[in-house]
């Protein structure tokens, strides 16, 4: 099964005689219930084709499909509702609120979306239990090394129940050993839950988690 499928992508920024092709026609297919690495060096168009993948951005030709669905029919509201239900993202600035707890961080998706703030709290703890922080739950992000920090930002992306879960250079910041230890907790989102994993980076260390590797380079796929 197919998770993301990019078919002739497009993006082009600026216009006239500054008008440069970010993306040049990617056709790429991401499987379903694997860890896919998304690698390139800086102006690849890694971060471009990332956020087409998460709907922020609309390609200016081609068509995306995800779990099936076209994302080119939707409308931009349409676009956010199926993005709450189906994608969690793991931002590079993790982009946690000092003046929340971690626990509050992490039910923040659900709250936004006026559930239950109770019910949130009893989904989140198990998460955050299992991601090795449940000790952290009353903790402000800043009181957290960042390996710590990285987890809280997985377990939030995870409230959601997202089939899709996309993180953007998760081990940049991390030494070796914290790096490995984040890559194990995603492998382990795939085999455990049955999700499927995008990872963004350009960090050779964590090569060996993937189940497939995607070489992006000056705007297409490379092989």
């Amino acid at each position: 099964m197919i998770a993301v499928k990019c078919k002739g992508i497009k993006k082009f920024y600026g216009e006239g005689e500054n008008k440069t092709a970010a993306l040049k026609g990617i056709d790429l297919e991401i499987p379903e219930k694997k860890l896919t690495l998304l690698v390139g060096p800086s102006g690849s168009g890694k971060t471009t084709l990332m956020s087409i993948i998460q709907t922020i951005l609309t390609p200016d030709e081609g068509d995306l499909f995800i779990f099936g669905h076209h994302m080119n029919t939707m409308n931009e509201l349409e676009k956010a509702h199926f993005r709450n239900e189906n994608i969690g993202v793991v931002f590079q600035a993790l982009y946690l609120i000092p003046a929340l707890t971690v626990l509050e961080n992490v039910i923040l998706p659900l709250t936004i979306k006026g559930e239950n703030e109770s019910k949130a709290k009893e989904k989140a703890i198990p998460i955050l239990e299992r991601l090795h922080i449940g000790n952290k739950v009353h903790c402000s992000p800043t009181q957290l090394s960042r390996g710590q920090q990285q987890r809280a930002a997985i377990a939030r992306a995870l409230m959601n129940d997202s089939k899709l879960i996309v993180c953007d250079e998760p081990t940049s910041a991390l030494d070796q050993e914290h790096g490995h230890a984040c890559m194990s907790i995603l492998k382990d989102l795939v085999s455990s839950d049955n999700r499927t994993v995008l990872v963004i980076t350009h960090d050779h260390r964590i090569f060996s988690f993937a189940d497939h590797i995607v070489n992006l380079n000056d705007g297409l796929i490379d092989g």
